[in-house]
């Protein structure tokens, strides 16, 4: 019997052509987002290698580092068909911030990225987040509003359950009808489109850990989708009427997609505020003046005890003492901004993770967030490019930075540096974040999106046991 009313679903949807509907937006939608998103991608990358090659040809020595300082670039994601998230919003270069003779350099994150067209800010891009998330969520819930309350309108909800049929059968043919009718054209459609990324010359199976990321992106993608079908079967069985149960899923679909998420955010916002990137500088900036003011009295004093003849050994002597006062300023400077990085970077831990925390009771953001790191265009990309900016910024103040010095003698300064001025300049190598740490990110949303589908089609199942179908 199960067998039979699932045939029947089947024949409604195909009678009543909403499988070709979707099958025709499909077709349309994900290869037209995937070569998009591939275009852009193709950009960046160009842009990309562009700014290295430029940087490389002008900056090959210590001495090129000091003159031009040095750079780090973040290359642009091959996976960002997935979800664009935070590219075009991240740092994807930075920049030494020096004055000659007063180390430590700092090394300033920036964006150089944007979009050719300025109105892809207003709408988003036509990425699968966009595909999936908006237009097959919608369709899951035009699928089902009248899967219960419609048929009890017409009539034959009726005529089924007047025959021994256990109402579980029933719905769990729906279930599973709406669910292949919507399923079917979406992953065709998408298989269909990973294989044009490999026929246009884009490997995408080069790239490390990206045929994990793109089964656990497809499979977000299905429970995702699942959770709207399940939500519509639990609204139309607690309604009477078609049109209600339609109004009813609307409301809820907006306010799951564009309300809750931007609450939970101002939310986190309000609670733990956090502080603007020129504010920490500014911060910064301060702490170095302070300290610098008590290192330069400090030699000021054993600049006055110092002897006029800069070549005596007392002079010698007090410059090296020079050094030593220098190099312990510098210290306190470098662990007082390294204080600075660590508590703006627990704070926004803490912010980040209460947002998500608030935001993860709508299946959206179990979605959208964990697209975002398959793709390697989220949070844990970010962290990962700004970790290795730090690590570079150590290295070059350790290498070159920190051995050029202004000695003060009492005629004036003089420069002082120990640095292998004619080295090979260090290179930023970027190392993307490690596929098991993806993996365990995104595995509590995978969790969550399970437990919802089971939440709504249990609830869906007890409300059609006591549904009256006179």
């Amino acid at each position: 019997m199960t067998r039979t009313l699932f045939i029947k679903e089947i024949r409604d949807a195909l009678a009543s052509r909403r499988f070709w509907v979707i099958l025709a937006l499909c077709l349309v939608l994900i290869p037209l987002g995937v070569e998009v998103s591939l275009k852009g991608y193709r950009t960046r990358l160009q842009n990309y290698r562009d700014a290295v090659r430029i940087y490389q040809e002008g900056t090959k020595t210590v001495s090129d580092v000091l003159n031009e300082g040095a750079k780090s670039f973040a290359a642009p994601s091959p996976l960002s068909f997935i979800s664009l998230g935070l590219e075009l919003l991240s740092p994807n270069i930075a920049e030494t911030q020096y004055k000659y003779g007063a180390p430590p350099a700092v090394m300033r994150l920036s964006n150089n990225q944007g979009r050719d067209n300025l109105y892809e800010f207003f709408y988003g891009p036509l990425d699968l987040v966009f595909v999936v998330a908006v237009v097959m969520s919608f369709l899951a819930v035009i699928l089902t509003y009248g899967a219960v309350a419609g048929e009890k309108e017409q009539g034959t909800l009726r005529q089924i359950l007047s025959n021994s049929v256990p109402r579980a059968e029933v719905l769990l043919a729906k279930a599973a009808a709406n669910a292949l009718v919507i399923l079917i054209p979406f992953l065709l459609t998408l298989a269909a489109s990973l294989v044009l990324i490999e026929v246009q010359g884009n490997p995408i199976t080069a790239v490390p850990g990206a045929g994990t990321s793109i089964g656990l992106a497809v499979l977000i993608a299905v429970l995702f989708i699942g959770t709207f079908l399940n939500l519509g079967l639990l609204v139309s069985a607690l309604t009477k009427q078609a049109v209600p149960a339609l109004v009813a899923l609307l409301l809820l679909w907006v306010s799951l997609y564009g309300v809750y998420p931007r609450l939970s955010s101002a939310l986190a916002q309000i609670v733990t505020p956090s502080k603007s990137e020129a504010r920490v500088a500014l911060e910064k900036a301060q702490l170095r003046r302070s300290i610098e003011k008590e290192r330069d009295a400090e030699i000021d004093r054993l600049v006055q005890a110092m002897p006029d003849d800069d070549t005596s050994p007392a002079a010698k002597e007090g410059a090296k003492k020079q050094e030593e006062i220098t190099n312990r300023y510098q210290a306190q400077l470098e662990e007082g901004w390294r204080a600075m990085d660590r508590d703006v970077d627990a704070h926004e831990n803490r912010r980040n993770t209460l947002a998500v925390t608030i935001a993860r009771l709508s299946p959206v953001t179990s979605f959208i967030r964990p697209l975002a790191e398959l793709g390697r265009t989220g949070r844990l990309e970010n962290e990962q490019f700004q970790n290795g900016v730090r690590r570079f910024e150590e290295t070059l103040n350790r290498d070159i930075f920190n051995k050029n010095r202004m000695i003060q003698y009492k005629q004036g300064f003089g420069q002082e540096s120990t640095a292998d001025v004619e080295a090979a300049a260090p290179v930023f190598t970027y190392v993307p974040a490690a596929p098991r740490a993806i993996v365990r990110d995104v595995l509590p949303d995978i969790v969550l999106l399970v437990l919802f589908n089971l939440i709504f089609f249990a609830g869906a199942f007890v409300a059609f046991l006591r549904y009256d179908v006179r």
